[in-house]
């Protein structure tokens, strides 16, 4: 099979820019549905059962470009190391700057070197297998049985799959939960968060736990400041900021309940409330829930490792937390933003050796050392119940670990599409929402028509160039 080759002006044209990572952090679609998911059905975790590698077989070697979050690279190399141990066959790991990512793999793909194999977060990859650079994977995951890394949830069926196809393997299923340090709270004589919290009483603590301390500011909330994190916050609303969370048509930013929140979530928790360190607060590191004094700060499972671990332990710089369920807002069923990520094979010449270290990657074998060394949600649930949860209470204290599992059943979507979240990001929410709102030189009610005004600019060109259904 030959490499499907591209101009690089014509492939850079499909957009995505690089964006910074929380998660393979850091948390989209199946056969295109035209409305937002329905919410899922508890996944039935009992019934799973742990799939097995590939049996050895000589392959040439494979170019892997993962993506290169510090919690990544140890396992990526360990995975890799454990796949030439096992088969003798052999994977070339090569990271990739998180913050440029995917406009390296575009520049790649377009002059003719792309890798065999690379990392992508659910929402980036649909607009390479638009563009027919991706290989469906559907046959090759039926022959490995490796179906149980699919979970039937909303969220993660629109992460992998698209137009009916599987396209990526999922490595992790996160979801991003309430991180609440424990001394702020003890120190106020406050009560832990419960599951069953409203976000009335998260605000009403966070202000609580503001305050001067032996002449050191603690704030109760440490936010995040971006668009992708104030999502779970919008959803709650009972809104979405588009008519479709899988290729959707019109931009909705500007509606009366998410300017609400956002102006909340995004600026007043700065400059009204002033529960949470504005970004200047921020420099340097200063002023987080790293350093203990913020007591909260919504994050997914990426983020133990920097809070409480053996090494802190004995260093005396742990922090000790726990997670808490999203406190219930305006929508009943309380939907949790996924960040379901893995990896893709790209057409290229040797797709069979790609996917013999693919499928080993998220066999249950070689996802059980990804995750025991990045701390991340392993990708089958029973891996999720019998050893992530009882492994991250030992390592990190985290008593609440089932929270996660429990968060993906009303999992959602940023946004999929041929117009990827970091486009939108990097050239409407963030220069004319975002930015303003956590400076505190604009209001939501302002600046979110601006939003949509360029959003809609991007979703209509991207339209104008599909075929008329």
């Amino acid at each position: 099979m030959s490499t499907q080759k591209f101009s690089r002006r014509q492939f850079l044209l499909i957009g995505g820019s690089g964006v910074a990572v929380a998660a393979l952090a850091a948390c989209q679609p199946q056969a295109q549905p035209t409305t937002a998911p329905a919410k899922a059905e508890p996944t039935k975790a009992a019934a799973v059962g742990p799939t097995q590698p590939p049996a050895p077989k000589k392959q040439p070697d494979v170019d892997f470009f993962a993506w290169g979050d510090p919690v990544d690279v140890p396992a990526w190399n360990k995975v890799a190391e454990m796949y030439t141990q096992k088969t003798g066959n052999k994977a070339n790991v090569t990271i990739g700057a998180t913050g440029d990512f995917y406009t390296k793999l575009q520049t790649m793909v377009a002059g003719g070197t792309p890798p065999h194999l690379s990392s992508f977060q659910g929402w980036e990859w649909q607009v390479f297998a638009d563009k027919n650079v991706l290989v469906p994977v559907d046959d090759q995951v039926k022959a490995a049985k490796l179906e149980d890394i699919f979970i039937d949830a909303p969220g993660d069926i629109a992460y992998t799959q698209r137009k009916g196809k599987k396209y990526l393997l999922p490595i992790e299923h996160p979801t991003m939960l309430m991180f609440y340090a424990k001394k702020p709270f003890q120190d106020a004589g406050l009560p832990f968060p419960k599951d069953d919290w409203t976000f009335e009483q998260f605000l009403e603590a966070a202000q609580k736990l503001t305050k001067t301390v032996d002449g050191k500011k603690q704030f109760g909330y440490q936010a995040n400041g971006i668009w992708a994190r104030d999502i779970h916050w919008m959803r709650n609303s009972g809104k979405q900021e588009f008519d479709n969370l899988i290729d959707p048509k019109k931009s909705m930013f500007a509606q009366p309940e998410l300017a609400e929140i956002i102006q909340i979530v995004a600026s007043d928790v700065y400059y009204k409330m002033k529960i949470s360190p504005t970004p200047a607060d921020l420099e340097g590191g200063a002023n987080t829930i790293d350093t203990g004094n913020c007591a909260m700060k919504y994050e997914g499972p990426w983020y133990f490792t920097r809070l409480n671990n053996p090494q802190l332990r004995d260093q005396k710089k742990a922090v000790e937390f726990d997670v808490v369920i999203m406190p219930k807002y305006k929508d009943a069923s309380r939907p949790h933003r996924c960040l379901t990520s893995g990896v893709a094979v790209l057409r290229t010449d040797k797709v069979d050796a790609t996917w013999a270290f693919a499928s080993y990657l998220v066999s249950y074998e070689g996802n059980k050392a990804y995750s025991e060394i990045s701390g991340r949600l392993p990708n089958n649930p029973k891996g999720a119940e019998q050893d992530w949860v009882p492994r991250i209470k030992e390592l990190h204290g985290v008593a609440n670990g089932r929270a996660f599992i429990d968060a993906f059943k009303t999992s959602v979507v940023d946004v999929v599409g041929g117009v990827p979240r970091s486009k939108i990001w990097n050239e409407a929410a963030k220069p004319l929402g975002w930015d303003p709102l956590t400076l505190g030189t604009g209001k939501a009610v302002d600046v979110l028509p601006k939003v949509d005004t360029k959003v809609q600019e991007l979703l209509d060109a991207y339209w104008a160039t599909q075929p008329k259904s």
